[in-house]
């Protein structure tokens, strides 16, 4: 697995590609339906809810 570091605007989106490949690799190899990809799935929403909340307070500050 990958190990997540903490996200800053920098690195986010990297985060977010990497986040997203472990996914597709759990899914391939485990299921779509097995607990491993579905908590990845749950980080992938959770750096994706970041990357949103960020841009959110840059554009509206």
């Amino acid at each position: 697995m990958i190990a997540l570091v903490e996200p800053t605007r920098n690195s986010l989106p990297k985060e977010i590609l990497l986040k997203k490949k472990e996914m597709i690799e759990l899914g391939m190899k485990y299921g779509l339906a097995n607990k491993r990809t579905i908590e990845c799935s749950q980080q992938l929403d959770d750096l994706l809810n970041e990357h949103f909340n960020i841009k959110q307070s840059y554009h509206t500050a």
